[in-house]
């Protein structure tokens, strides 16, 4: 495009800002255009509302789409996307503060960047012209092929869809905007918006709210959309909460409602936005009279069961007279005072003092100060559906956050009703036998089976009276049976179901109705599972087991167990899912020496390393190897012909003998069983099976969803160690910057990994958005010599700077951990006064061990003492 071409187009852009005042870079400044591939950014804009700015590069500019819900890897999501003036292209690595009077004041944050191209190639122009763009991107966050189509204007804007398609990348059961909120560029996760007349912002770096407010709106409807939407829990497993970071509060089975009152005048709606003061009119009162001048609260609306424990079942029938209750467990805005950006802490202390003075039918939630372990025991025990584990230092967002998890000890579920069987007493024909229920999948409904018991005989008649208004000859199920009896109805009514389980192929095990949900939309009703932690891929589809990021430690007979302090001869443990069968067979643990077979077998040819070799290696370092690898899930690289011949890379060995100890772990759609080095004999039996190479997971058990260090990678380029070195040092200073200590170690090979311990309570996101973040910084700041680029081809002969192992089930080469390599090296501990030029990495091998314990002793062993928090933002 010419000059003048691109001037004309970046004149409303320049036009819409002072530029003596926003840090938002001049079209002057433009850079040149890559002759390689065309750019996109996304940036997270925290404007009048928070929203999402696409950006792809056509034609020299960035052309720019405003997309308020941001993108969706789910393809029957169709996002709005209002298409806004076009950016120059110095605009892709802008992230700021956009002054508060200025254009699109607030916090803009660079959400996503990478390359992208059309289907087919080189068609931007062409495409964007037409009004359909169809896109391979090619990011961080996100990838495959997207689809923006124009469809009307709107306002004087083009108005278009932004979706994406259905590739190998679409995901329906993950929320990349929840899931990775951070920077690519710095890590930053939170954003604030500009200061308006009557809306509250938190003071900069304090965390709080200023002490004046302005006074409150009116009406409370303005207040109530003033802190719309409600914050959501995600479902997960225990290990993805730790003592330390969370706080837990009981789970109610009930109505998700929020309050607003101002001035005597009051708005009372569910999470769907209905209202519900009519119909729960006594608790509506109850909250009018609460001691202020203006609030909003969060709560649950509950009905008690004979034993005192919420029901949902109970809350369908209010003519019945059940016990209604209204539980708070939010405080959101307090007498003129915007309370969202403060800690859950703090928030709590204030709800607590507000609720003493308040009685019946209004109660603060359940909090449980108890260990996570025995708050769950108390959940089971007490008949609670499970608990929340909220996150102690986490202000309050409109969003399902990660900050907020639910912790289910029964199995609940939302289903669609897709149809009914009649009842088969002649004498009841008024009334339904079962429903037929479904969730919704990529495809549309998907069938999960009949739900026959719970109801009672007024429930059965007026469902019957319900569902045969909404009568149809089609099945909305893509897979609905056939030859059946069902009679199909509209997919318009949501039900809620507990049950024992799902089962292999998709169905719902024992389900029991529990009543019908008017707080929920047909369309929204998916699988509920535990979401995967950041960067693991979860099952797509409907038809599979459901993933559980657990782990159990299942010590078989005889195995020694260093953590829980139990003698040999105790009973085996049991994988997940699996019902008890009989005793395996048991046999002593054997000796050390018994471990080793075919010991004189070559694994080195040119070296003439045998496996006794190894084997003696793993026994000399298994003081320092088995304090680092126990209860840490291993995948392992074999040799079993030796390092001429092909080896394997596997996660679960064959042949496992019963008194090894072992962790079973969930992986992607199926469990494996993964070795578990708690002791010498452990990890002898892995020398003798050829396991030269032992890759280690970054967290253990019970804790998976927790890494406990971030680990940078640093594979050399053309020129090797020298650079390498610059790049280590240069990541060694910025880290004590930070005030967090670090440790390198050789990889083995040519590289070095630098590893950041952590204290417990740490998510994979969160280390995944620090590495980020530094890599980013490097690649500033050296980057001619390292790079981020993944791609060998790409990357121009520098450094590569790999942060992908920061992510739930991916490894690293555990410390003193033997490499495939002639003269057998190891990943050898270093001290930071080692990480010169002169250094050799090479040197560090199987036979000169025990000189250099000797000569600096177990380098690696202090890591493991650190605990230490990575920095906010």
């Amino acid at each position: 495009m010419k000059t003048s071409e691109t001037e004309k187009r970046l004149q409303r852009y320049r036009t819409k800002r002072d530029f003596l005042r926003t840090p938002e870079p001049a079209p002057e400044a433009m850079a040149s255009t890559p002759a390689d591939a065309a750019i996109f950014v996304v940036h997270k804009h925290d404007a009048t509302r928070l929203h999402y700015d696409l950006r792809l590069e056509i034609g020299g500019v960035l052309v720019s789409w405003a997309i308020p819900k941001g993108p969706s890897l789910d393809p029957a999501q169709k996002r709005l996307a209002v298409q806004t003036e076009d950016h120059p292209r110095s605009y892709a690595d802008f992230e700021g503060h956009i002054p508060d009077d200025q254009y699109g004041g607030g916090d803009s944050l660079l959400w996503e960047s990478g390359t992208f191209d059309t289907v087919p190639p080189g068609q931007a122009d062409a495409q964007l012209a037409r009004g359909h763009l169809e896109v391979v991107l090619s990011g961080q966050k996100l990838q495959g092929r997207w689809h923006l189509i124009r469809t009307r204007p709107r306002g004087g804007k083009a108005q278009w869809l932004f979706f994406k398609a259905k590739d190998a990348e679409a995901r329906t059961d993950y929320d990349v905007t929840v899931e990775r909120p951070e920077s690519v560029k710095s890590g930053q996760v939170k954003t604030r918006g500009p200061r308006k007349p009557g809306v509250l912002r938190k003071k900069p770096g304090t965390g709080r709210a200023p002490a004046k407010a302005r006074r409150p709106p009116v009406k409370p409807q303005e207040l109530l959309d003033r802190v719309w939407p409600p914050m959501l829990a995600r479902l997960a497993v225990p290990d993805e909460a730790h003592d330390d970071t969370h706080a837990y509060e009981v789970k109610y089975d009930g109505f998700r409602a929020v309050f607003a009152l101002t001035h005597d005048k009051s708005a009372f709606q569910s999470r769907r936005g209905n209202d519900l003061s009519s119909r729960f009119g006594r608790l509506a009162a109850s909250l009018r009279a609460l001691p202020v001048s203006d609030v909003v609260v969060d709560g649950e609306i509950i009905a008690l069961d004979d034993k005192g424990r919420s029901n949902f079942q109970r809350l369908q029938h209010t003519e019945e007279g059940a016990e209604q209750r209204f539980v708070v467990f939010d405080l959101l805005w307090l007498n003129g005072e915007d309370l969202r950006g403060l800690p859950y802490e703090e928030r709590r202390a204030r709800l607590e003092k507000l609720m003493a003075s308040v009685d019946l039918p209004l109660q603060c939630s359940e909090r449980l100060r108890l260990p996570l372990s025995r708050a769950l025991v108390e959940a089971r025990r007490r008949g609670w559906e499970g608990i929340i584990a909220k996150r102690k230092d986490s202000p309050y967002t409109g969003t399902r956050s990660g900050d907020w998890l639910k912790l289910k000890v029964v199995a609940g579920q939302e289903v669609v009703i897709l149809g009914y069987l009649p009842i088969k007493n002649a004498r009841a024909k008024s009334e339904i036998g079962a429903l037929r229920v479904g969730v919704r999948g990529q495809d549309g409904f998907h069938d999960v089976g009949k739900v026959g018991t719970g109801y009672s005989t007024q429930d059965r008649r007026e469902l019957r009276w319900l569902l045969d208004a909404t009568r149809t000859k089609k099945p909305a199920a893509v897979d609905a049976p056939t030859n059946t009896d069902t009679v199909w109805v509209k997919p318009k009514y949501v039900a809620q179901v507990r049950f024992t389980e799902w089962t292999r192929d998709g169905r719902l095990r024992h389900p029991v109705f529990q009543g019908l949900r008017s707080d929920k939309r047909p369309r929204d009703v998916v699988r509920e599972q535990p979401a995967p932690t950041e960067g693991a891929r979860a099952t797509r589809g409907v038809r599979r087991a459901p993933a559980q990021a657990s782990a159990r430690t299942a010590t078989r007979r005889g195995a020694s167990s260093r953590t829980s302090g139990k003698a040999p001869g105790k009973a085996p443990g049991k994988a997940p899912g699996k019902a008890p069968g009989k005793a395996r067979p048991t046999r002593a643990k054997p000796d050390a020496e018994a471990l080793l077979t075919h010991g004189d077998r070559v694994l080195f040819p040119d070296s003439g390393l045998t496996k006794a070799d190894v084997f003696a290696y793993y026994r000399d370092v298994a003081p320092r190897l088995t304090p680092v690898l126990a209860d840490r899930p291993l995948a392992h690289q074999q040799w079993p012909a030796g390092i001429a011949a092909p080896g394997f890379f596997r996660h679960e060995l064959s042949g496992i003998p019963p008194w090894l100890p072992t962790l079973c772990v969930r992986h992607e759609g199926k469990s494996l069983r993964h070795v578990n080095v708690k002791d010498t004999e452990a990890l002898l039996w892995l020398a003798n099976q050829s396991a030269l190479t032992l890759h280690m997971w970054l967290s253990h058990a019970p804790r998976l969803a927790q890494p406990d260090f971030v680990v940078f990678d640093l594979d050399p380029g053309d020129n090797g160690w020298k650079d390498l070195v610059k790049v280590a040092r240069r990541l060694h200073a910025r880290l004590d910057e930070l005030g967090l200590q670090s440790f390198p170690k050789t990889s083995g090979k040519r590289g070095l990994h630098v590893l950041v311990p952590l204290a417990p309570g740490h998510t994979y996101a969160r280390a995944m958005a620090f590495a980020t973040a530094r890599a980013a910084e490097l690649e500033e700041a050296l980057g001619d010599i390292a790079t981020t680029e993944r791609s060998i081809h790409k990357r121009g002969g520098r450094l590569y700077l790999d942060v992908g192992q920061n992510v739930r089930g991916k490894t690293v080469v555990a410390p003193y951990s033997l490499r495939a390599v002639e003269g057998a090296p190891f990943s050898a501990p270093l001290d930071w006064s080692e990480v010169t030029a002169r250094l050799d990495p090479h040197r560090f091998r199987l036979k000169t061990l025990r000189k250099r314990l000797d000569a600096v002793g177990d380098l690696f062993a202090p890591m493991l003492r650190v605990k230490q928090t990575l920095p906010a933002g």
